[in-house]
């Protein structure tokens, strides 16, 4: 084969060849969630949603994918501190990672900082709306500041994302039956 052939073909390649990105530009986020919207069964729902969590955890960059691994080793630690740091830093570095925002407003959420969470919440929703953990963890921000009607439309709409999403369906139905009974 000559040369300029062989060019012509590697530029094709090139040009016509989509990178599979990891994070939430995955293109395999659209049929994933389409399966977890079709699951028939919670078992099959979670492994799809597993899936859908592998991939968002994936960055296209190592050191960011370090970055997470070190911030939730100090967050299991119960170094809070320490890991919102790493988040932090995450979400300076690579502001279009989404869930470099959802790890930040979870270790927020746990510190207690329920703004700032809800902040970084928002930060997740814009670069992925489907981020039914983001989705969820507003209803939960939205508990601490006792405003269930809000919250019970936040659980409601991460069900719609993930049918099987299990504390999101508990929260839902322990806010319907306290409203119910008017317990709060």
């Amino acid at each position: 084969m000559n040369t300029r052939l062989a060019s012509f073909i590697f530029l094709f390649a090139l040009l016509t060849i989509q990178p599979v990105f990891a994070d939430q530009t995955n293109v395999e986020l659209d049929n994933l969630f389409s399966d977890l919207k079709a699951a028939q069964n919670s078992e099959t729902g979670q492994a799809i949603a597993q899936q859908i969590w592998a991939l968002w955890l994936e960055s296209d960059d190592q050191t960011i994918d370090e970055l997470v691994a070190q911030g939730m080793n100090e967050v299991s630690k119960g170094n809070l501190s320490r890991g919102r740091d790493i988040f932090t830093d995450i979400t300076k570095r690579s502001p279009n990672y989404a869930e470099g925002w959802n790890k930040l407003a979870t270790v927020n959420y746990m510190m207690g900082d329920v703004e700032a969470s809800l902040k970084n919440i928002k930060e997740t929703l814009k670069l992925e709306p489907r981020h039914f953990g983001s989705i969820s963890g507003r209803g939960l921000c939205y508990l601490k500041q006792r405003r269930w009607q809000s919250a019970m439309i936040e659980f409601k709409a991460a069900l719609d994302v993930h049918p099987w999403l299990l504390d999101a369906q508990r929260n839902l139905k322990l806010l319907e039956d306290n409203l119910e009974n008017h317990s709060i």
